[in-house]
C-alpha cells in the first residue's frame, strides 16, 4: 500500500529504472516513476457495458481497459489522487467513460489562452529551449491567471499594458520584464499559426527596466571569497570554487555531466544542445580545477557531476545558507564588511581581472563563451582553447596567491600565452 512516507522517499530519491506501483487501496490507481523523478498518477479502469480488446490484442469478456493520467506528485497528493480515482471509477461503473467526461468539459476551454499556451509550451518550449522552465512559470503564474479564459483574439494592447502595470506593483522587475518577453514570444508563435491577427505585445514597452549589475569583487575580496569557499562542504563549496576558476555560467558547471569530463585533455566538452549559444563548447580545466573535480565523489546512479543525490539531479546553485557562510567567511578574513555579491558576479569578476592582467579581449570573450559577432564570428572558427587555458591560469595565479607573492605571479610568459598570436587568429576550423 502506498503511503505519504513512501511517496516522499520516491520523490527525493527516484529509482534507477522506471517502476509502476499499485496504490493498494483504490483498484487501478497506479504511480509511475522513473530515474528523472516526476512521479505520475494514472488510473487503469474498465467501463461497464464497453467491450473490446487490450492494446496487445487480447480479447476481453465484454471489457476494455482504459488508462488516464491524473497528474504528478506532489501537486496531486495521495489523498487527492485517491479521491479523483474513486470519482472516476464511480462514473465507469455507471457506464460513463471518465475520459469522455473530461473531453466534454474541456470543450468549454477549447480555443482559450490557457489551452493554446499549453500547446505553445509543449511544441515550442519543452525539450527545445533551455529557458522552457521559465516560460512555463511565467505562463502559469502571471499570464494564465489573467488571460487564461480569454480567446486569443480577445487580448488587446490595453490588456497587456494593464497586466504589466499590475506586475510592476506586485512582482519583481525581472518577473515583469520576463512576462512581457514571453507573452510576446507566445503571441508571435500564435500569429504564425493564424490563431491571432496581430501581436498585442508589439509596441508595448516594459514599465520597468533592469539595471545591469556592475559588481566586481576586488582582488582581496575575491581571494577572501575563494578561501571561504574552500572551507564550505561539498557540493556548494566545490561549485563556487569551480565557477571562480573557470569564469563559466552557473548552469554550465552546475548542470555538468560526467560524460562531458575529458580527463585526458583536462576540460569539459559541452554539447551544443546544453550550451546557452547552442554551439559545442570546451571549458579548459586548469590543474587547480582538475584537483577539485577529482575530489568530487563519483555519482553512483545518475549522470550529473556535481550532485547531492547520487547524480540523479544536478546542483542548480549553491544553497543560500552556503553562500551566506562564504560571504561571512570572506568578511572575517578581511576584517571588514563587503558589499553583497552574487554567484554571477564571480563570472564578471574573473573577466574583469583577466582584462586587467592584459588578456586579449577576444580571449576573454571566448572564456566567457560569448558568440563573436560580425565578420569575425562568421569566418574565424578557431576555438582558442589553449589561449583560454592560459588566461584562466593567469587569473588563478592571482586569485590563489598570497598578497606578498602576487606581484611575482603574472610572469611575462603567462601573459604572452593568454594572447592569441597573429598566425592563430585565422579561419582555422574548430
Amino acid at each position: 500500500m502506498l503511503t505519504d512516507a513512501k511517496l516522499k522517499s520516491l520523490y527525493s530519491s527516484p529509482p534507477a529504472e522506471r517502476i509502476e506501483l499499485n496504490d493498494g487501496t483504490i483498484s487501478g490507481l497506479l504511480l509511475r516513476v522513473g530515474p528523472r523523478g516526476r512521479p505520475t498518477w494514472t488510473l487503469r479502469y474498465t467501463v461497464k457495458g464497453r467491450g473490446g480488446v487490450t492494446e496487445r490484442g487480447k480479447k476481453l469478456a465484454g471489457r476494455k481497459f482504459y488508462r488516464i493520467t491524473l497528474g504528478e506528485y506532489p501537486a496531486i497528493s495521495l489523498l487527492k489522487a485517491r479521491a479523483q480515482a474513486a470519482t472516476m471509477l464511480a462514473d465507469a461503473d455507471n457506464g460513463i467513460n471518465p475520459i469522455e467526461r473530461l473531453e466534454s468539459a474541456a470543450t468549454v476551454r477549447r480555443g482559450t489562452i490557457a489551452e493554446l499556451s499549453e500547446s505553445f509550451l509543449e511544441h515550442h518550449c519543452r525539450g527545445r529551449l533551455q529557458s522552457a522552465g521559465k516560460a512555463e512559470w511565467i505562463m502559469r503564474d502571471y499570464v494564465n491567471p489573467r488571460f487564461g479564459d480569454y480567446a486569443p483574439k480577445q487580448v488587446t494592447r490595453r490588456d497587456v499594458i494593464a497586466l504589466l502595470d499590475d506586475l510592476k506593483k506586485r512582482a519583481t522587475p525581472t518577473a515583469t520584464m520576463d512576462t512581457r518577453k514571453w507573452l510576446s514570444v507566445f503571441f508571435n508563435w500564435a500569429l504564425e499559426r493564424e490563431h491571432v491577427d496581430f501581436n498585442p505585445v508589439s509596441g508595448v514597452r516594459s514599465p520597468v527596466k533592469s539595471k545591469p549589475r556592475e559588481r566586481v569583487l576586488s582582488l582581496d575580496e575575491a581571494r577572501a571569497a575563494w578561501k571561504a569557499a574552500q572551507t564550505e562542504p561539498y557540493p556548494s563549496g566545490s561549485l563556487i570554487c569551480l565557477l571562480m576558476l573557470t569564469g563559466a555560467r552557473l548552469r554550465e558547471i552546475g548542470n555538468a555531466q560526467v560524460g562531458w569530463l575529458d580527463r585526458a585533455n583536462a576540460c569539459l566538452d559541452i554539447p551544443g544542445e546544453a550550451y546557452k549559444t547552442g554551439d559545442p563548447t570546451i571549458i579548459p580545466l586548469i590543474p587547480e580545477a582538475m584537483e577539485i573535480v577529482e575530489r568530487i565523489p563519483k555519482p553512483p546512479r545518475g549522470p550529473y557531476l556535481i550532485t547531492s543525490n547520487g547524480g540523479k539531479r544536478p546542483v542548480w546553485t549553491a544553497t543560500p545558507a552556503a553562500l551566506a557562510r562564504i560571504r561571512e567567511g570572506a568578511e572575517a578574513r578581511l576584517g571588514r564588511k563587503i558589499d553583497r555579491w552574487t554567484i554571477h558576479d564571480l563570472r564578471r569578476t574573473a573577466a574583469t581581472h583577466m582584462a586587467r592582467l592584459g588578456v586579449d579581449e577576444i580571449v576573454v570573450e571566448r572564456v566567457l563563451g560569448h558568440r563573436i559577432g560580425g565578420v569575425k564570428g562568421v569566418y574565424n572558427r578557431y576555438r582558442y582553447i589553449e589561449e583560454k587555458r592560459a588566461a584562466l591560469q593567469l587569473w588563478a595565479s592571482e586569485l590563489l596567491a598570497e598578497p606578498s607573492a602576487a606581484k611575482t605571479r603574472g610572469t611575462r610568459k603567462a601573459r604572452a600565452d593568454a594572447h592569441p598570436q597573429p598566425e592563430l587568429v585565422s579561419a582555422e576550423q574548430a
